[in-house]
């Protein structure tokens, strides 16, 4: 499935290297697999360094894309031949310039999120004035002034989002060519839809939105193009099989059933947060009738409640020791869940 989805994105956007944002889902067959049919890499620790290299990739393959880096870190990337890294600040482009000298950067914009089930804004980018000084400023400081790199938030339902992020993404090119610099790149970042309730478009609407976008606010002097995506590629490929630990009711005569599951916020489903993703579940009693309940986890937290707002009906003879998969389950789960709250250990991970 991830190879699969890797090809769907190359063939749909061919103009665009393909960078995995490991963060998605670190597991090394994973990264393995993608390596061996030419991926890039999107990598935000030592770790995720470490784990690229051990599959063979070079560290000239390895975009370092967070923008918040200790100097140690990005000496340790720099010693392994990284080259490319992300900032936002004048206090990260600096540390960039002492730890990392003559490498490419790219300053992260601020950009809206809206349409996005997982926003990405605020914390990180700057307002394209400001970035603007700083990648003039790059130079001065011993750098090359790659490119501009955004992210328009993960499980991004409207291809359209990208427009503006193109059209932000061309001023500055202008802007900084009529001071002399000359900029190459556009990190497109990712954003690409997994399949969870609810209708996303195909991978080509996405694409389509892209280029046109992109031939509209570039003309013919199209620069080059990064995509970094880490949902799309993996999402689809995971199932977490969990068992029903206990059904019950909160009053007499309540119809809406609370199902506890042996997985919540705390073994991997994060994202279930604020029910902010909405994962697809079967059961091993389906085909019967069906009542709302709410879906829980099994920790001692209050917060450790998936879903009690988005209408979820689950089979009425569901019951204890029952098995419920959560489908599209493959992405920011193995690598969200806790080391061991409550003595519940780290979400296992099989690999097919």
């Amino acid at each position: 499935m991830v190879a699969e989805q890797y090809r769907h994105l190359s063939e749909a956007l061919p103009q665009a290297r393909v960078y995995y944002a490991i963060k998605a889902n670190p597991a090394p067959e994973i990264v393995g697999v993608l390596a061996g049919m030419g991926a890039s890499f999107d990598v935000a620790s030592p770790s995720e360094i470490d784990l690229c290299l051990a599959a063979g990739v070079p560290g000239s393959a390895l975009s370092y894309g967070s923008t918040i880096k200790k100097g140690r870190d990005i000496a340790y990337a720099y010693e392994h031949g990284v080259r490319l890294f992300a900032f936002d600040s004048i206090g990260e482009l600096e540390k960039i310039a002492e730890n990392a000298p003559g490498s490419d950067v790219m300053c992260r914009i601020l950009t809206s999120n809206e349409g996005a089930e997982w926003p990405l804004s605020r914390k990180f980018g700057c307002e394209i004035e400001m970035a603007a000084g700083l990648l003039g400023l790059s130079g001065r400081l011993g750098l090359v002034a790659a490119g501009v790199t955004f992210h328009v938030g993960s499980q991004q339902r409207h291809p359209r989002q990208w427009d503006e992020a193109i059209a932000l993404t061309g001023r500055l090119f202008s802007e900084l060519a009529s001071a002399g610099v000359e900029l190459r790149m556009v990190n497109l970042g990712g954003g690409f839809p997994a399949h969870y309730r609810g209708h996303v478009p195909p991978i080509e609407a996405y694409a389509e939105a892209i280029m046109k976008a992109m031939d509209y606010h570039f003309g013919s002097n199209l620069p080059e193009m990064v995509v970094e995506p880490g949902r799309y590629l993996t999402g689809d490929a995971g199932v977490i099989r969990s068992e029903v630990v206990l059904v019950s009711w909160k009053c007499e005569g309540d119809d809406k059933r609370w199902v506890y599951l042996d997985v919540g916020i705390f073994g991997g489903l994060a994202e279930a947060m604020g029910e902010a993703i909405k994962y697809h579940m079967l059961t091993s009693r389906d085909g019967g009738s069906v009542g709302p309940v709410v879906i829980a986890g099994p920790t001692c937290d209050s917060v450790d409640i998936l879903y009690e707002q988005a209408d979820y009906r689950l089979p009425l003879d569901l019951a204890i020791g029952d098995t419920v998969d959560i489908l599209a389950a493959g992405a920011y789960t193995t690598c969200y869940s806790t080391v061991g709250f409550n003595g519940f250990g780290p979400l296992a991970c099989y690999c097919i």
